[in-house]
């Protein structure tokens, strides 16, 4: 069952606007003010929010929307290697504001104090994850991202320590194969993520597939160690 927030987001789906198409759904969605409720009912209907140059958070929904598929998931030989080493301890939601905060440390970032807020209420409600990288007892790396149901959208990046952020990201995939996830949004291709199997799929499809994603639980959660 779907719980509290997304029943209610749910109930407040946008209608498809008849004549204004792509446009009248982000118009609606912009309207809205920025809170967990409304990141929800954004994914709900296909859209991720991404802040403009003003700063001033806008919804978006590409042609074409980049997933890395969850059976599909490359990891490099050299990160291979790299996790063979064992130079990081994985956790997860050990240290969420901190990731964030870390994933806008930079010159130029879409993660503005607004989003830095709405993002930590939804981790605090169970809706937004972190993946985190962690050497000598530092945080030196990891991700955040929006979760629901089996729908996982990873948001951002950091790393301190080089190579530690793709660590939390394949440790994020075993995450989503252990527990039945159906999709990984990632959002926009870039030469990063094609590394990773990354592949772009058509708007409508990907908004079905996410639908139907959304509808059944699953745990975000280190997996189990196999024993040898």
């Amino acid at each position: 069952m779907l719980s509290r927030i997304v029943r209610r987001a749910a109930r407040m789906m946008l209608p498809r606007v008849s004549g204004g198409g792509e446009v009248g759904q982000q118009v609606a969605l912009n309207s809205l003010p920025f809170r967990a409720e409304t990141v929800i009912k954004g994914f709900l209907n296909g859209y991720f929010p991404m802040p403009g140059e003003d700063g001033k958070v806008q919804w978006r929904s590409p042609e074409q929307r980049c997933v890395i598929p969850i059976d599909g998931f490359h990891v490099p030989k050299n990160v291979k290697r790299l996790i063979r080493q064992d130079k990081f301890e994985i956790r997860v939601n050990t240290s969420f504001e901190e990731v964030i905060n870390a994933c806008a440390e930079r010159e130029e970032t879409w993660i503005t104090d607004d989003m830095i807020s709405v993002y930590c209420e939804l981790h605090r409600r169970g809706f937004a994850h972190s993946v985190e990288a962690w050497q000598n007892g530092e945080l030196v790396g990891g991700l955040y991202g929006t979760c629901i149901g089996r729908f996982f959208a990873t948001e951002s990046q950091f790393h301190r320590v080089r190579d530690s952020s793709k660590v939390a990201f394949v440790a994020t995939f075993e995450i989503l194969k252990a527990a039945g996830f159906v999709i990984h949004d990632v959002q926009f291709q870039t030469k990063y993520l094609e590394q990773f199997g990354s592949t772009l799929v058509p708007r409508d499809e990907f908004r079905q597939l996410q639908m139907e994603s959304m509808l059944h639980r699953a745990e975000f959660r280190l997996p189990e160690p196999v024993e040898a």
